[in-house]
């Protein structure tokens, strides 16, 4: 599973508390977590590392996984908050860098998208993002995610998005945070 390795980090809520928080401003742990309702948890971190592109974040209810991917974030994006949760269910969180180069796709409209091709000149991506800046934004962000050695994808479009920017992201994954793990309350 070339390069597939997971990440994760920890710290455990007391339901006691109102709120509880997994990591600390003063800690060097890059993943926090906190209780901020009975059934949602935010998340934050730090990361200004040159090169890094993006990251993936994840979550399991046991430690080992499987894991989910909840979303794959661009660089700018330094917060999640993971709403509506099972009461009484302890959920771990895992954070993975990402970087690649971009290139500029092929693309055709359709009545309903838009389908991108593009050509493969990496022989060791974890994969590819399609990337889009919407007007007026100031970066892009990922919008579909390929597998490897895959060339070409279709994104069914909202009004607008077809006036976009678009680019791919041929992305490895890199290093792993910690794993922070929090419970549910009520």
């Amino acid at each position: 599973m070339r390069g597939k390795a997971r990440i994760a980090a920890s710290a455990a809520l007391i339901l006691a508390l109102p709120a509880c928080s997994a990591g600390t401003a003063d800690t060097d742990e890059p993943l926090r977590g906190v209780l901020t309702t009975p059934t949602d948890i935010d998340l934050d971190w730090t990361d200004d590392r040159p090169g890094v592109a993006g990251h993936l974040l994840e979550f399991a209810t046991e430690e080992a996984g499987p894991y989910t991917v909840l979303d794959y974030l661009p660089r700018q994006v330094s917060d999640y908050r993971h709403p509506d949760l099972m009461p009484h269910t302890t959920f771990h969180y895992r954070l993975r860098t990402y970087r690649g180069p971009v290139s500029r796709p092929a693309r055709a409209e359709l009545p309903d998208g838009i389908r991108f091709t593009w050509t493969d000149a990496s022989s060791d991506e974890d994969g590819f993002l399609l990337e889009m800046r919407r007007r007026k934004s100031t970066g892009y962000e990922p919008v579909a995610v390929v597998d490897p050695d895959v060339t070409a994808t279709t994104l069914v479009t909202l009004p607008g998005e077809k006036n976009a920017s678009f680019r791919i992201r041929a992305f490895v994954l890199g290093e792993q945070s910690n794993v922070v793990r929090l419970t549910t309350g009520e």
